[in-house]
């Protein structure tokens, strides 16, 4: 069904939809184009103006589809402007939600994370606390405390090859209690 063209055109107007509706968009991107690429970039905002061009680019198939329907260029204009708009939406509705997404994902992954390294560190702090009493104490001084080997050995009036016995006996305790429960602990200690 083919209606005529709109007699409130102007010539120009007439000539870029009568090309546009026989497939020749030369006029119609010179023309109408620029416009309706403006507007979409300004639409989309700078942050997203990349995308300015897609949008425009799938109204304009989209109206092409859809040719022998306008009567006017003012309603190709609308229904383009309307498209481009709608398009824009969407896109912005899908990046919220994809925003969202990954908002909960990184809620999970740091949720799950917390509750690993609480249950990692009850599971070290039991462990250091099943090791026999002095061992337990140099690791203490020295890790918790911060205290050197000479100055662990002057507090307890040990030897520095004595700390040295212990602190290795305990590491290796621990390594082997640990290596049961968490084997990919193992690599840390």
């Amino acid at each position: 069904m083919t209606r005529e063209i709109a007699s409130t055109e102007t010539p120009e107007e007439a000539a870029i939809l009568v090309a546009f509706r026989q497939g020749h968009l030369d006029l119609f991107y010179r023309k109408v184009y620029p416009g309706i690429l403006l507007f979409a970039s300004r639409y989309l905002g700078e942050r997203m103006d990349f995308l300015a061009e897609d949008c425009v680019q799938d109204a304009i198939f989209d109206a092409w589809k859809k040719r022998e329907h306008f009567h006017s260029l003012p309603s190709l204009r609308s229904f383009l402007y309307t498209s481009i708009r709608n398009d824009i939406i969407s896109l912005s509705r899908k990046e919220q939600a994809h925003r969202r997404y990954l908002s909960r994902q990184e809620e999970a992954i740091l949720f799950n994370t917390s509750v690993i390294d609480q249950e990692t560190r009850l599971l070290l702090h039991n462990a250091i606390a099943s090791l026999p009493p002095k061992e337990r104490q140099i690791l203490e001084m020295s890790f918790i405390e911060g205290l050197k080997n000479a100055e662990i050995a002057e507090k307890l009036a040990l030897s520095d090859s004595s700390i040295k016995k212990y602190k290795t006996s305990a590491i290796r305790a621990l390594r082997q209690k640990l290596a049961r429960l968490l084997p990919s602990f193992f690599g840390i200690l």
